[in-house]
């Protein structure tokens, strides 16, 4: 008898020690829930956090609050959340920067973009943008290659930053076609951009939303998108791949959890980001700049953040890529 007792007594503690957890789980979220932005107000990943916060505050019944923490290419909040308690209540709105191409230009990243979160949803994509000045006699990128190998060794890109999408998109661009552009980093991407309208440099490849003022101003001229597929904004506009080079770059914003978060608090934000991603009126304000929700399962969130580490990995190395 002595054993059975041992035994309902250890059978006990087990249970007081889970059910708390278990409770926890099943009750969440009994509290705010928070959105760290790894980058500055008015950025392309607060923008896409602000409006999941909104869809999800009402699914949820809780506030869900978006909070800034830029700095370091986005390192500095990403590195927040990786430390965070994995309870579902600290979120992180990762991006391609911070969550795959960080890896290869920062040394000593502080976290691993795979093995220190929980992918919980995609939330959106945009393409890159290729543009000229409207001033150059380019007008498709077979223009742009005949104007590069007339002009050797004076072709330049610009970048909102060493280590930055746009450095590494332009350094993509050299591996893949032999070119041998020279790298221009500027402090932030509408200067660079501005620089490039004012023919100061020859091309930026730059995120889609922060390049539409100046195209349509008429200063900057589009010659290719680096999604698979053409841009709604931009229908008339080649994809790299329609145009002979075999580039992609997709900037996307994806939604992660600290390592070790309840697979069941993953999967309940799993299934309301995809509700509020279906929903006409998030789609409608992303659609402005360029950008479209694109869900995915945690699994294949986790799959394609691993090949797009991989991906950049190789060529900031390949390129000698850093960040300052």
């Amino acid at each position: 008898m002595r054993w059975i007792n041992t035994l309902a007594a250890c059978a006990a503690f087990a249970l007081s020690v889970t059910a708390p957890a278990s409770f926890a789980q099943q009750d969440w979220p009994a509290k705010p829930v928070r959105i760290v932005v790894p980058s500055a107000a008015g950025s392309a990943p607060d923008i896409m956090a602000r409006l999941l916060a909104t869809g999800l505050h009402r699914r949820l019944g809780q506030p869900v609050i978006a909070e800034n923490k830029p700095g370091v290419g986005g390192a500095l909040g990403s590195d927040q959340v990786a430390k965070a308690a994995p309870d579902g209540y600290t979120l992180v709105m990762g991006n391609i920067g911070s969550h795959a191409m960080n890896v290869g230009v920062y040394p000593k990243l502080p976290y691993d973009p795979v093995k220190d979160f929980e992918p919980v949803a995609m939330v959106a994509v945009t393409p890159s943008l290729m543009t000229v000045s409207t001033a150059l006699p380019m007008h498709s990128l077979k223009d742009f290659f005949d104007y590069a190998r007339q002009h050797e060794g004076q072709i330049t890109f610009s970048s909102g930053g060493n280590g930055s999408s746009s450095h590494l998109a332009g350094e993509y661009l050299n591996l893949l076609t032999g070119l041998k552009m020279r790298h221009v980093p500027y402090k932030d991407v509408p200067m660079a951009l501005g620089d490039v309208a004012a023919q100061r440099v020859i091309m930026m490849i730059s995120n889609l939303p922060p390049a539409m003022s100046l195209v349509r101003a008429g200063k900057l001229r589009p010659l290719a998108v680096t999604t698979r597929n053409r841009s709604r904004l931009l229908p008339d506009v080649p994809t790299m791949t329609e145009a002979g080079v075999s580039f992609e770059q997709t900037v996307w914003f994806a939604l992660f959890a600290p390592a070790h978060t309840p697979k069941s608090i993953i999967e309940r934000l799993n299934r309301e980001v995809v509700q509020v991603l279906g929903d006409p009126e998030f789609k409608e304000k992303i659609a402005a700049s360029g950008a479209e929700p694109s869900a995915m399962t945690p699994t294949e969130l986790r799959q394609f953040v691993a090949a797009e580490v991989g991906k950049w990995n190789k060529v900031a190395h390949q390129s000698g890529a850093r960040a300052e």
